[in-house]
């Protein structure tokens, strides 16, 4: 949708150039990566991996401007040249993307109309889908956004290693993958969440699930992908980590949500069990055996992070057949 958006306007506006930027953030600060642009007639997609402008780059301080301001900029560069910056906001009325379009000065005034109409209708069918995909509390994705995506995603890691490994000079390095790429299911329970609504009633509820999931934002990075699938129950998806970086993600947000003072309620605790994606082959298969890790955990005293092949291998759980439907409902 965002590469249509590109090429229409930078065939409609004969521009020199149309380009999309994501923002990101690591540790609070935010980063500008391009992800798409279109010039001399041709459309280029950016990898995932892209690096990130650098803080010095001219852009930066341009999208930056934009990022604060949350409202379209023209910038003239001088030469009757200048910069449309259109900024998309997401459904926490955050600024998550930034569209650039270059040409004259003239240009732009002239057609700022008709950039305004497409970008509108642009915002408008993103509010669309937004209200499709997240969760109306906390603003995590939902449980329907999270069905599709785990399938999405192993379906992409099939498709990843079996092409490596078709390529017989890359089967020497198919450790180097399996570690650097791989993908990690944590499902988290807030304990005794029903004493919280018992003693303290829905709305200090609801406000603990809100602080929960903003407690989530800040401990993982913005490329994970965190979701609420009702209830007190959410889950994250760690993407390109090894076993290590998960239990360090994982254990810094249980620890935080430990020291959070919730207003009223004090502090509460968390019981996550998580276990790797790379392997499977069904996504209720990975999503039962990180339930079966918090299963374990809710029985033996809550409030821990476990794998679940760590808990296999002392001997702690057992390994159970999997259901005959694929479609069960784990929660």
């Amino acid at each position: 949708m965002e590469a249509s958006l590109a090429s229409a306007l930078y065939k409609l506006l004969n521009i020199n150039r149309s380009a999309r930027y994501k923002i990101h953030y690591e540790y609070n600060s935010p980063k500008f990566t391009l992800t798409l642009e279109v010039v001399n007639n041709k459309l280029q997609l950016l990898p995932p991996d892209h690096p990130s402008e650098q803080k010095d780059s001219p852009i930066v301080e341009k999208l930056e401007e934009c990022r604060l301001k949350k409202e379209a900029l023209l910038i003239s560069l001088g030469d009757e040249k200048s910069l449309s910056l259109q900024p998309i906001l997401n459904h926490l009325n955050e600024v998550a993307s930034i569209f650039i379009l270059s040409g004259s000065e003239t240009d732009h005034r002239g057609n700022e109309k008709l950039i305004m109409y497409y970008f509108q209708i642009y915002r408008n069918y993103l509010k669309l889908l937004n209200a499709s995909e997240y969760d109306t509390l906390t603003g995590l994705l939902n449980r329907r956004t999270f069905d599709r995506g785990l399938d999405q995603l192993i379906t992409e890691w099939k498709t990843k290693t079996t092409a490596f490994d078709n390529n017989k000079d890359n089967k020497n390095n198919r450790r180097d993958i399996d570690n650097k790429s791989s993908n990690w299911l944590a499902v988290i329970d807030i304990d005794f969440f029903k004493r919280v609504n018992d003693n303290y009633g829905h709305l200090y509820g609801d406000e603990v699930l809100l602080l929960l999931a903003n407690i989530m934002r800040s401990s993982f990075r913005n490329y994970d992908q965190l979701f609420r699938f009702g209830g007190e129950k959410f889950v994250v998806i760690l993407h390109n980590t090894d076993h290590a970086g998960a239990e360090i993600a994982l254990g810094r947000f249980h620890n935080k949500v430990g020291d959070y003072p919730f207003p009223q309620v004090g502090n509460i605790t968390v019981s996550i069990g998580y276990e790797e994606i790379a392997n499977q082959t069904v996504p209720s298969e990975v999503l039962r055996r990180a339930d079966n890790a918090l299963y374990y955990i809710k029985e033996n005293g809550r409030n821990q992070v476990r794998c679940y092949n760590q808990l296999l291998a002392e001997n702690k759980i057992q390994v159970t057949q999997r259901p005959a439907r694929d479609d069960v409902e784990l929660f």
